[in-house]
């Protein structure tokens, strides 16, 4: 009982010692435990704040990038806009040249017309008149002007019309550049607005990947710099066309006019002295009838004298004739026998020079005739080509009626 005793005395001290140290230890623990909680709290508030903060600007950096964004996509969206704007106004003033251009060569048909036709009534003229005189040479002008101008005006049209298609891409290509700005505006601003406390957050797989057809920023913006600048070159160029257009469709309108201007004074110098050349005639021609009829009236007159020659000749060849019976020595060669035969000489030289001078006259009737009948067949030439020249005056009078300037 007495070890008993003891053993139990000595466990129980035992026990007791263990449990204050337990105690201490634990009270130990506890406070080391505690000191590294609140290191650990300290830390984790620290690290929290540091990572809100941190989360907070992050956040507030790519909001404000994504609001710079917004502000160059923005800059170069009204940059494009007014370029855009620019270049329709652009094509609608090309277009509008092209369209005078194109109306200026239609209007070119009627003076052509006009020219050829004239050309074609001229052709007509008869004999001495159908020669290749100035009025010719100068119609020959006026159809090579006009197929030059219709040569220049057709190489303007063709150079507007691909200088709009030009425009036209320039044009297409900045509506598909400003579509897709306004697109990614979009796209950025409801980025830009979206919150912690935005509803369409979520997870996304793979949000942070690298597409293999995206582009750096100096490739982004060279790619709008470049549409604007090719845009601009094609308006610096449709402008400059616009000038060339203009001095081309001045220029040759009066190249034309010059050209009309010098064929119809070629055509009234032409009438004029057609006109001189037509009363010259006309007044040869009442001359040479005057002249027919004075001759015509010498020529009666003439062989009334050749006529009035045969009762004197009758009367001389009678007396002849009867003095041959005379009688016997009677029959004597007196001074009227020799007077007799000297009248009857001298009336068959007369006759003789009276029918000369007929056959004269009536030759010089005949070549006048032939004269007369020629001036008449040049008097009819010239008022033939005087009609067919007055004809084609007044069919150019329709050339007053185009307008070349459009």
């Amino acid at each position: 009982l007495a070890v008993v005793s003891t053993q139990s005395t000595v466990s129980s001290g035992i026990n007791a010692e263990y449990g204050h140290n337990s105690n201490s230890i634990m009270s130990t623990t506890a406070v080391r435990q505690q000191h590294g909680s609140l290191e650990i709290r300290q830390a984790a508030r620290q690290l929290r704040n540091d990572t809100d903060n941190q989360t907070n600007w992050g956040q507030h950096d790519n909001t404000t990038r994504l609001f710079d964004r917004m502000q160059d996509i923005t800059a170069w969206k009204e940059k494009l806009e007014q370029t855009i704007s620019d270049t329709d106004v652009e094509i609608a003033l090309l277009t509008s040249h092209k369209e005078r251009c194109e109306t200026a060569l239609q209007n070119m048909s009627t003076p052509y017309e006009v020219a050829q036709e004239n050309l074609a009534t001229r052709s007509i003229r008869v004999a001495i008149d159908l020669v290749d005189d100035e009025v010719n040479q100068e119609l020959n002008k006026e159809v090579e002007v006009i197929d030059g101008i219709k040569e220049k005006l057709k190489q303007k049209v063709n150079e507007a019309f691909q200088q709009v298609c030009a425009l036209q891409d320039a044009y297409n290509a900045m509506c598909d550049d400003l579509a897709d700005k306004m697109h990614c505006l979009d796209v950025d601003q409801q980025c830009h607005s979206l919150t912690n406390q935005s509803a369409n957050i979520g997870f996304h797989k793979n949000s942070s990947r690298i597409e293999k057809d995206i582009v750096l920023p100096d490739a982004w913006d060279s790619h709008s710099n470049y549409n604007t600048q090719r845009a601009n070159s094609e308006m610096r160029a449709s402008t400059a066309l616009r000038e060339m257009i203009n001095n081309t469709i001045d220029q040759t309108a009066n190249d034309l006019e010059a050209q009309r201007l010098r064929t119809e004074y070629a055509f009234r110098k032409r009438i004029h002295e057609v006109q001189m050349s037509k009363d010259e005639l006309e007044w040869q021609q009442r001359n040479t009838k005057r002249e027919i009829d004075v001759l015509m009236d010498d020529i009666r007159g003439l062989k009334q004298a050749i006529a009035d020659k045969n009762k004197p000749i009758e009367v001389t060849e009678t007396r002849s004739e009867n003095r041959t019976y005379r009688p016997r020595v009677e029959l004597c060669r007196d001074a009227p026998h020799d007077g007799l035969i000297d009248e009857k000489n001298e009336l068959q030289k007369t006759v003789s020079n009276l029918v000369d001078k007929h056959n004269t006259a009536d030759d010089a009737l005949t070549q006048l005739k032939q004269t007369l009948n020629r001036i008449e067949e040049d008097i009819a030439i010239k008022s033939d080509s005087l009609e067919l020249d007055e004809t084609c005056m007044s069919k150019r009078q329709k050339l007053l009626l185009v307008s070349h300037k459009v």
